[in-house]
C-alpha cells in the first residue's frame, strides 16, 4: 500500500478535530443546526490552517445522511465521496488552473442542475484569488442570486487580491495562525500514535519552525521521522532542519555583556563556516534580544516561546542591560538587515553589526548624566542664590566638588523644623530645596512644580499660582500630589497641603516649549547659563531631536 503523509494521515475530517479555530467551527455548526446557512462562504488566512479541511467538512455535514448535531458521520457513501475528491455534487476548483472566464460560464451553466445524490451542489474554489477580473465579473450575478441547492465556498491565502463585490457577497472568516502550544500538543499525540519518541524541547523547534500552520509543523516532523528513524532529539532537529542553534545566540548576548571582542569574532567565523543563513541569524539574534527584552520589562517569561532551560537563561541575565539598551541592539540588526540586500559581502556587514553591539555604551538618562557631571561645573549655587526672587533667570542647583571649600550648612532637626512657623517668608525660603527634592524624585513633577509661583500661605496650606497656559501642570502636579506632600513633610516638618490656582498675567516664559525654534532657543539659553549643557554638547556630539 502506498504511504500516506501524515498532513494527509492526520487531516481533519469533522468538526471536533479541527485545530485552533473554534471561532469558524462554531458559527458554521450553529447555522447547520438553525438552517441559517448563506449562499457563499469565504475562507481566508495563512497556508496549512485548515482552510480547505473547513470547506470539506461542510460539504460533508450538509450532503452527509447520517450526520449527528452537525458533524459527519465519514462512513456514509456521500462522505466517502467527498474525502477522496469524487463525489459529482462536490466540485473543488483550482482557482490557478481554471482562472478564466470560460470555466465560468461553465460553472454557470452546470449549477442549474440539481444535485445528483445530496441535498446541495457545492463548489469548493481554493486560491480564489487568482481568478482573472473578468472572471470574477462573470461570478458576480450568480454568486449573489445562486440556485438554492447551491453553495460556494472560496478559499485564499490572499484576500486583499479579490474585489470588494465578491467579498461583500460571502460570509468572511479569517482563519489565525495556530498557537505553539496546540501545535505541540498536536504534534505530541501524532507521535504517541506513531510510535515516535521525540524530546520536549524538539516539539518546540518544529512547532516554531512551522510559523503558526499546522500542515507545515507535520510534513517537518513527517520528514524528521524519516532522519531520525522514530526516536527525534534536539540535536537531530536543527541538523535536519539547517536551524542556526540557539547556544549561539547566548554566547552573542554574553559577548554583548563582556565587551568580548576577539568572542564576538570567533562567532562571526563559527556562523559562516557552518554555512548558516546571515539573514537568518540575525532574524534569530533579533527575537532573542526581543525575548530578553520582554523578560527585563515584564519581571516573567510568560509571554517567551522557548524551552523551561532557555526562559531560566534568559531570567538570570534579564537585569543586565536596560530597556534603552536591549531597543539599540535590535535596532542595529535591523539596520543590519536592511544593508544586507544591497552588498556583496555579507559576512563583513554581520562583522560590523557585532562589533557595532559589543562596543555600544549603555544608555544613560540625560538627568543621570547631569547629576554626574553636575561635580566638575565651574558654576556653584548656594543656598541663597538659590532662594532667590522668582524673577531672576532660572538655574538648575548643583551640589559643589568635594574639594571645593565652602561653609557647611546647618543641617535642622526636624524638632527643630517643627518649633518654626509656617509662614509666607519661611515657605519662600525652603521652596528652593522642595523644587530640588521634588525633582530628585520625579524631573517632570518638579519642573512643572518650579513654573508655580507662591501665592499664599494660609491655615489651609500653601497656594500655588499657575498661568493661564498651564492647565496640563496643573494635572500632572495634583496626580503627584502624594510626592510632593512627602517632600513637604521632610523640608518643613509637618504634613503641610497645598492646591493649584490660575492667575492671569503670570508669566510663562519658562513653559516647556513645543515648537522646534522654541526648544532650539531654549537650548540656547540652558547653554548660556549652565556650562554643564554645553559640555555634554561638545564632548557627545549631541543634536536636538522632537
Amino acid at each position: 500500500m502506498t504511504y500516506l503523509v501524515l498532513a494527509r494521515k492526520w487531516r481533519p475530517n469533522t468538526w471536533d478535530t479541527v485545530i485552533g479555530q473554534d471561532h469558524v467551527t462554531h458559527t458554521l455548526r450553529n447555522a447547520i443546526i438553525h438552517n441559517r446557512l448563506a449562499h457563499a462562504y469565504l475562507f481566508s488566512g495563512p497556508r496549512g490552517v485548515g482552510k480547505t479541511s473547513a470547506a470539506r467538512i461542510l460539504a460533508k455535514s450538509l450532503n452527509c445522511e447520517n450526520a449527528v448535531n452537525s458533524s459527519p458521520c465519514n462512513e456514509c457513501s456521500s462522505c466517502i465521496e467527498i474525502s477522496e475528491g469524487r463525489n459529482v455534487d462536490v466540485l473543488e476548483i483550482d482557482g490557478a488552473s481554471n482562472r478564466g472566464i470560460e470555466e465560468v460560464r461553465n460553472l454557470r451553466e452546470n449549477i442549474k442542475y440539481i444535485p445528483a445524490h445530496g441535498k446541495y451542489r457545492i463548489y469548493i474554489i481554493d486560491e480564489v484569488h487568482m481568478l482573472t477580473m473578468q472572471a470574477f465579473n462573470a461570478l458576480l450575478k450568480t454568486l449573489e442570486e445562486p440556485p438554492s441547492h447551491a453553495l460556494f465556498i472560496f478559499a485564499t491565502t490572499e484576500p486583499h487580491k479579490l474585489p470588494a463585490t465578491i467579498i461583500s457577497r460571502c460570509q468572511r472568516f479569517d482563519f489565525k495562525r495556530i498557537g505553539l502550544d496546540e501545535i505541540v500538543a498536536h504534534l505530541s499525540k501524532i507521535c504517541e500514535a506513531e510510535g515516535v519518541a521525540i524530546d520536549a524541547e524538539a516539539l518546540q523547534l518544529i512547532a516554531r519552525k512551522a510559523d503558526g500552520g499546522l500542515r507545515d509543523s507535520q510534513s517537518i516532523l513527517d520528514q524528521l521521522i524519516s532522519f531520525s528513524d522514530k526516536h527525534i532529539t534536539v540535536e537531530q532537529v536543527i541538523l535536519g532542519l539547517g536551524l542556526i542553534d540557539q547556544e549561539l545566540f547566548f554566547d552573542l548576548g554574553e559577548a554583548i555583556l563582556n565587551k568580548d571582542l576577539a568572542k564576538g569574532l570567533n562567532l562571526v567565523e563559527s556562523i559562516v563556516s557552518s554555512g548558516y543563513d546571515i539573514d537568518e541569524f540575525l532574524s534569530g539574534m533579533a527575537e532573542h534580544l526581543r525575548n530578553w527584552l520582554l523578560v527585563r520589562s515584564l519581571k516573567s517569561t510568560d509571554l517567551i516561546d522557548a524551552s523551561d532551560d532557555q526562559k531560566k537563561r534568559l531570567g538570570e541575565v534579564a537585569d543586565k542591560l536596560e530597556e534603552g539598551d536591549l531597543l539599540r541592539l535590535i535596532q542595529i540588526i535591523i539596520d543590519t538587515r536592511m544593508s544586507l540586500k544591497r552588498v556583496e559581502n555579507p559576512r563583513l556587514i554581520l562583522e560590523i553589526a557585532v562589533v557595532k553591539m559589543i562596543q555600544m555604551e549603555k544608555t544613560v538618562a540625560l538627568q543621570d548624566l547631569l547629576n554626574i557631571l553636575g561635580g566638575s561645573a565651574p558654576k556653584v549655587r548656594t543656598r541663597e542664590a538659590a532662594s532667590a526672587p522668582r524673577a531672576a533667570a532660572p538655574a538648575v542647583s548643583t551640589v559643589a566638588p568635594a574639594n571645593t571649600v565652602s561653609p557647611a550648612p546647618k543641617v535642622q532637626s526636624t524638632e527643630q523644623k517643627k518649633n518654626q512657623p509656617i509662614t509666607l517668608d519661611s515657605v519662600k525660603a525652603r521652596w528652593p530645596e522642595v523644587i530640588r527634592q521634588v525633582k530628585h524624585k520625579k524631573v517632570t513633577v518638579g519642573a512643572f512644580l518650579q513654573e508655580g509661583i507662591i501665592n499664599a500661605v494660609d491655615v489651609n496650606g500653601i497656594e500655588l499660582a499657575f498661568g493661564d497656559n498651564t492647565g496640563f501642570h496643573i494635572d500632572v502636579i495634583k496626580r503627584a500630589a502624594p510626592l510632593i506632600k512627602d517632600v513637604l513633610l521632610d523640608v518643613f516638618g509637618s504634613s503641610i497641603s497645598f492646591r493649584c490656582i490660575r492667575k492671569k498675567g503670570l508669566p510663562t516664559a519658562d513653559s516647556i516649549p513645543t515648537s522646534k525654534e522654541e526648544k532650539v532657543q531654549q537650548l540656547e539659553k540652558l547653554e548660556n547659563e549652565q556650562p554643564i549643557i554645553q559640555k555634554i554638547i561638545e564632548t557627545f556630539d549631541t543634536e536636538l531631536v522632537d
